[in-house]
């Protein structure tokens, strides 16, 4: 039976089961199973559906059964379980998923995971004696075969289904408190996920409970939340099935801790999934700017000063300057915003470096970062310098730990002279460096949000970058409303402080769809909040549903009324929707309280424009030119209501300062309407060829925006049956420019 066909019959079977059509179910089973023919599952099955069948006989005969839907359930769940081990038997013969390759490879290996885990021990202890004796080649042999035995362990867990009973003592024992060093126990936790995401696994969830509430290491507490978490977004329709690990994670999650944990990697998921829009910006907006900055940089840097130290290019007022004005400086404050608060602003950086052979184990996408892996010694060297590299890189918050493994093995490939450039900046005189870095190093009060962001940042380059990510469940492309729907996730995070979180990251980054569904969950809890409000209002706004928007904006302004910023906002939605005297009503409200606010003023003179009060208009225009004494904001309004009020010699006057100062091609159009109407021709059509002109010689849109002024050129006094004939002298006049 090809792959395809049995993940199709296993997706028929898991919908019957939701859908509670259990006859529908065992049918499809029936003929699944045919193609495997192990009678001891056969036989499972016969007595399962005799079961159901005979449950069903008793509640047509009216016999009262207080444990129905126990049995009910335990059949369900059995089912489920019958699917996935029918599935696994059938895939692991033919199927060419890296998950049924690696075990096919287990069974032919004829060993246990207990024999696995006693490897692993054995190994862990003959190296802890290694060390005690000064043979470094001892010792690193020894390192060696606890990474590779460490390696197969993590294989053996990932790919344990069905388990046997001491299978899970095993787990258990693996992450005991001390039992096993930190980074092994992690491995483990993360193999246990990745497992449990491919098979749902009742007792794995628990042993993933008790390694969150006992093991003391906050790296193997926060993976194990992450496994619970997956476990709940992959098999949320299985989980109620099991009473007694649905109450113990209800329990779990009454933990002020846990609490905080989940909303943590919660928070960060949300933020994982804006990670290919910063990479974006990264790589389409930052780094062409510096590439383009380059030349110019090093034209005003002297030849003999090409060894120049970086750091004083930062008081550099020139290097200043074409940060400014290439937008670099804005691109970089930004980043950093961005780092600051957890966003993986790295993502882009190490892509191209996930190819070493290191990544083709699947376990060192989630090896925590350790200086003394086997694979960081030989990248780096046994030089002084390298030891103080790696600890540096070890205490750094901001990189996770797979990319902290790229970057020491990309200097294993790097010149001698950029790496002699590191040792040097690395040496013992470097204090100031040695110093930030003993205080970044295991800060408490962030310590473990500080490891959520981090794994969370791994998982995500596995699942985004791994040779077989299409084979692994992407987490990270559930739709938000769908993240927080699910089962015992919205139980928890159903509080206002952590949706509060969630919208103002949403809002921040301008998510507006996802931080409304944010949003109206917060209003429907009765969380009243006139910044709710306004908030809620603008992304309506930004989505252009200024309807909607304009009435948040009005409870906004009853819950805390003439807010300046919300009245301007109900003004602009009532122009929006054409309702420009309502809008004047309300800007000339929210004037009162701001009477030299530039944008407020403006605003007034637009209306006032709409409403062909020209010399109204003109008042705050003007009022706007004398407060914005280094600005030209009101250039353009005060020219064109002047054009509009018949007012030619000013409308000129004003057209030619702007004309003198960068102007447009529709600057160019509208000062040729001016001399029209004044009558002089000649200096008209020189205008509307250099509009043209500006324009790049785009003759449409010239038509376009000259036949949209038609009705203000007549309103002007100028005869309507001339307009088309200048307009074609015009058009000739283009043609025969641009021919020569």
């Amino acid at each position: 039976m090809l792959s395809k066909e049995v993940d199709t019959a296993r997706q028929e079977i898991y919908t019957a089961l939701q859908q509670r059509h259990l006859q529908s179910a065992f049918a499809r089973i029936h003929n699944l199973s045919a193609n495997l023919q192990e009678w001891s599952i056969d036989a499972k099955l016969k007595e399962l559906e005799t079961s159901y069948r005979y449950m069903i006989q008793y509640m047509i005969e009216g016999v009262d059964d207080p444990e129905r839907k126990q049995v009910y359930n335990y059949l369900i769940n059995t089912t489920y379980h019958i699917t996935d081990i029918i599935c696994d038997k059938l895939l692991v013969e033919n199927s060419t998923k890296q998950y049924y390759i690696t075990k096919r490879k287990i069974l032919k290996s004829n060993k246990t995971l207990l024999q696995i885990f006693d490897s692993l021990d054995n190994s862990v202890n003959e190296l802890s004696l290694s060390e005690l004796i000064p043979d470094s080649t001892s010792s690193a042999n020894k390192r060696k075969e606890v990474e590779r035995i460490a390696t197969d362990f993590f294989e053996y867990t990932w790919c344990n289904f069905p388990p046997q009973a001491d299978d899970y003592a095993t787990l258990r024992e693996a992450l005991e408190p001390h039992r096993m060093p930190e980074s092994v126990s992690a491995l483990v936790t993360s193999a246990m996920t990745l497992s449990i995401i491919h098979y749902f696994d009742e007792t794995k969830i628990d042993i993933l409970i008790d390694a969150y509430l006992n093991n003391d290491s906050a790296e193997v507490q926060i993976r194990a939340l992450c496994g619970i978490l997956a476990a709940i977004l992959c098999h949320h329709t299985r989980l109620h099935l099991y009473e007694n690990l649905y109450n113990r994670i209800s329990l779990l999650f009454d933990n002020t801790q846990v609490q905080t944990d989940t909303h943590n990697i919660l928070l960060q998921l949300v933020r994982g999934r804006d990670t290919e829009k910063i990479s974006r910006k990264m790589t389409e907006e930052l780094l062409p700017k510096m590439m383009k900055i380059s030349p110019s940089l090093y034209k005003k840097i002297k030849e003999d000063d090409a060894l120049i130290d970086i750091e004083s290019l930062e008081h550099n007022p020139e290097w200043q300057e074409l940060m400014d004005q290439t937008g670099i400086a804005d691109n970089i404050i930004e980043m950093n915003e961005l780092q600051m608060q957890g966003a993986d602003v790295f993502m882009s950086t190490f892509a191209h470096l996930k190819g070493f052979p290191f990544f083709s184990e699947i376990s060192n996408w989630f090896m925590p970062f350790m200086t003394n892996h086997t694979a960081v010694i030989e990248s780096l060297g046994s030089e002084r310098w390298s030891k103080d590299f790696a600890n540096i890189l070890h205490a750094s918050a901001f990189l996770c730990n797979s990319d902290k493994y790229s970057l020491c093995l990309s200097l294993s490939q790097a010149p001698a002279s950029q790496r002699q450039m590191i040792a040097a900046q690395f040496s013992g005189e470097n204090l100031q460096m040695q110093e930030e870095a003993k205080a970044e190093l295991y800060r408490k009060s962030r310590e473990r949000s500080n490891i959520s962001n981090r794994y969370i940042q791994d998982l995500y380059r596995f699942i985004k970058l791994n040779r077989y990510r299409s084979e692994f469940f992407d987490i990270f492309a559930i739709p938000i409303n769908k993240l927080l729907e699910t089962g015992h996730i919205r139980n928890i995070i159903i509080n206002n402080k952590m949706l509060k979180t969630l919208s103002e990251y949403l809002f921040k980054n301008e998510n507006y769809k996802e931080a409304i569904y944010i949003l109206d969950i917060l209003s429907q809890n009765n969380y009243v909040d006139s910044e709710l409000f306004q908030k809620y209002a603008y992304c309506y706004q930004s989505l252009g549903n200024y309807n909607e928007a304009l009435e948040l904006y009005l409870r906004a302004d009853l819950i805390k009324p003439n807010h300046v910023w919300t009245l301007q906002h109900i003004a602009t939605c009532y122009r929006n929707l054409k309702k420009t005297e309502m809008a004047l009503d309300y800007y000339l409200r929210a004037i009162q309280y701001e009477p030299e606010n530039l944008s407020i003023n403006l605003n007034i003179g637009h209306c006032y424009l709409e409403q062909k009060e020209y010399n109204k208009a003109l008042n705050y225009y003007f009022k706007v030119d004398y407060l914005d004494t280094k600005g030209t904001k009101a250039r353009r309004p005060i020219a064109w209501c002047s054009f509009l009020a018949g007012k030619y010699d000013q409308a000129a006057s004003w057209y030619q300062k702007i004309i003198d100062n960068k102007p447009t091609a529709l600057d160019y159009l509208n000062a040729a309407h001016v001399y029209w109407a004044k009558g002089n021709l000649q200096k008209a059509i020189e205008l509307y060829l250099q509009s043209i002109k500006t324009d790049g010689n785009n003759i449409e849109k010239f038509r376009q925006n000259f036949t949209q002024d038609i009705s203000d050129l007549i309103s002007a006094g100028i005869k309507q049956d001339d307009i088309p004939i200048i307009l074609d002298q015009i058009l000739y006049k283009a043609s025969e420019e641009k021919v020569n």
